[in-house]
């Protein structure tokens, strides 16, 4: 059973959003209100830009959709880095976040990706193999 593009993407924003949620906290504590405002900020920057770039994958694979050509997806990844490249100067060249909360807030979405697709891939596995050790006496892997 593989996950739909749509469960994957909801499920590395929740993971992030708790994530974030509970970055924000401590960092509020130490950095105080612009340490939290750096990571919830940047934490949804990247939640955002996920959907999007997923969003455009999605419609890249599907046959149905018409095709777009490269000028097509330069031009709107260029836009998007510029989208986020401005949000981010002015969240820190306003001394409205933390640089380093900023920065924190980044790494939360590519690891909850990687742990989801960590997820995905024991999931697969755990089918294709049955399940692996159940316990007791030792079980040789299947022949394949």
């Amino acid at each position: 059973m593989t996950p739909t593009t749509s469960d994957l993407r909801l499920r590395v924003t929740t993971g992030t959003v708790i994530a974030v949620l509970a970055l924000a906290l401590p960092a509020a504590w130490l950095a105080g209100a612009s340490g939290a405002l750096g990571i919830l900020a940047a934490g949804a920057l990247t939640a955002g830009n996920f959907w999007w770039l997923s969003r455009a994958a999605t419609s890249a694979g599907d046959p149905a959709s018409p095709r777009r050509d490269v000028a097509g997806w330069v031009f709107g990844a260029g836009i998007r880095f510029a989208v986020l490249f401005v949000a981010f100067a002015a969240l820190c060249a306003g001394g409205y976040a933390h640089p380093v909360a900023v920065v924190v807030g980044l790494t939360v979405l590519p690891c909850a990706v990687i742990a989801q697709g960590l997820r995905s891939a024991r999931d697969s596995r755990e089918i294709q193999t049955g399940g692996g050790y159940r316990g007791g006496a030792a079980v040789a892997p299947p022949d394949y």
